[in-house]
C-alpha cells in the first residue's frame, strides 16, 4: 500500500474481513484484534462477508458486539444472497454501511430508512446480476431516487470480470440516470469512506470541480 502511494500516488486504506462460516469465531476474533492493534495505520474497518443465506448476520453478534467495544468501525455484506431482513439485522448491530443492500427494493419501510440513517450501499451492478440476488434491470436507480446514499461498486473483479468503468457504462446505458448521477455517487462513498473528515472535504471539493468544469465544457459547445 505504502509502494502504491509512494510510486503510483494510489492512496487507500484496508478493510478486514470477517467470515461466514462454521466454528470459525475464533478466527473471526483474531481478525477483529488485529483491526484494532493497526486502526489508523492502514486499517480502517472491518467487514463481514460469505455465504450470507447460510450464514445470517445474527450468527455473528458476539464478534461485532467486540468490535463495537473496541470503537473499530464496520461495514456488513447483506441483502444480496438474503433478503430485507439482514439489513435490518446489519443495522441493529452498527452497520454503518452495508455491502450490496439491493434487496432492500422489497422493502419500502426499510428503504425509508436507509434513506433516514444516510446509511450507504455498496451496490454491484455487474455482480449482482451474475449472482442472481437481482433481475435485469438492475433497480439501482430505483434506490437511489429514494434518497438512500446509493454507490457504485465492482464487488470482486477477478470473479465478475468487470471494473468500474464497466460498472459506469452498465449503469449508464440501462437506467436513466446520468453522469451527474454518478458523480453524486462517488460523492455518497467519499461520505461514507472511513477516512478523516477533512479528507472527505478535499475529495469531494475535487469531484465537485471537475463535475463543474465538465458541465462548462457541455454549455460551450
Amino acid at each position: 500500500m505504502n509502494k502504491a502511494k509512494e510510486q503510483f500516488a494510489i492512496q487507500g486504506n484496508l478493510i478486514l474481513c470477517c467470515m461466514r462460516g462454521p466454528d470459525n469465531k475464533k478466527s473471526n476474533l483474531q481478525t477483529v484484534k488485529v483491526a484494532k492493534e493497526y486502526l489508523g495505520k492502514g486499517i480502517v474497518a472491518l467487514d463481514l462477508a460469505g455465504a450470507e443465506a447460510l450464514f445470517p448476520n445474527k450468527d455473528y453478534e458476539d464478534v461485532f458486539k467486540v468490535a463495537k467495544q473496541l470503537d473499530i468501525p464496520f461495514t456488513m455484506h447483506a441483502g444480496e444472497a438474503d433478503g430485507p431482513q439482514s439489513i435490518r439485522k446489519a443495522i441493529e448491530m452498527g452497520a454503518t454501511r452495508i455491502g450490496h443492500g439491493v434487496r432492500c427494493i422489497e422493502d419500502k419501510a426499510l428503504m425509508a430508512e436507509l434513506a433516514y440513517k444516510e446509511i450507504p450501499l455498496e451496490v454491484c451492478p455487474i455482480s449482482n446480476l451474475q449472482t442472481k440476488a437481482v433481475e435485469e434491470p438492475h433497480p439501482i436507480d430505483k434506490i437511489y431516487k429514494r434518497g438512500i446514499r446509493t454507490t457504485i461498486n465492482t464487488d470482486n473483479n477477478t470473479v465478475s470480470n468487470t471494473n468500474i468503468l464497466e460498472e459506469y457504462q452498465y449503469v449508464l446505458e440501462n437506467t436513466d440516470l446520468t453522469l451527474k448521477d454518478i458523480a453524486q455517487m462517488n460523492v455518497n462513498a467519499i461520505r461514507g469512506a472511513y477516512i478523516p473528515p477533512q479528507e472527505k472535504a478535499g475529495l469531494i471539493a475535487e469531484i465537485n470541480k471537475h463535475q463543474q468544469s465538465l458541465e462548462n465544457s457541455h454549455e460551450e459547445k
